[in-house]
């Protein structure tokens, strides 16, 4: 019996050395980093369509400066056709983009989305524009929540 358990266990370290072989486990050069974070609804606008809705809505100052690519995750949904979502910065008194999201299908079918990083240490802010070229009586709606960014 002993014999066996001998056995077993060579076995069993033969078999774990001949899966082993020279090539050194690669790890990433960059780990995502967690930037920014706001959890729950960040903002939600309601209207009909003869209203077009803008609110702008101060994230905070971030620092990109040290990351290539950044990563935007969010659940955000429309139903007004021409609404949109961006994040941008302001510089020389101009708003630039990372992203624009524009219309039902790029809002509500994108959750997660990588721009490249512009590299600076800013305040940012997310844009929110309700806008819908049908009228049907009804309410259109334009929600953003779970918002983050990650660095890498």
């Amino acid at each position: 019996m002993m014999k066996k358990v001998y056995l077993l266990i060579l076995f069993s370290l033969l078999i774990g050395l001949a899966g082993c072989n020279n090539n050194p486990v690669i790890k990433p050069d960059s780990q995502n980093i967690l930037l920014y974070e706001k959890q729950g609804l960040l903002d939600s606008l309601v209207g009909t369509c003869s209203a077009y809705l803008i609110r702008t809505i101060p994230l905070d100052t971030i620092d990109l400066s040290s990351y290539n690519n950044i990563n935007f995750t969010f659940n955000a949904f429309t139903d007004g056709d021409l609404s949109g979502v961006s994040i941008y910065h302001v510089k020389s008194d101009t708003a630039v983009n990372l992203f624009n999201l524009n219309g039902i299908a790029e809002i509500n079918n994108t959750n997660s989305i990588t721009v490249p990083s512009p590299k600076i240490r800013d305040k940012f802010y997310v844009r929110l524009k309700l806008f819908a070229s049908q009228c049907t009586g009804q309410n259109y709606h334009l929600k953003l929540r779970d918002l983050n960014s990650y660095g890498n």
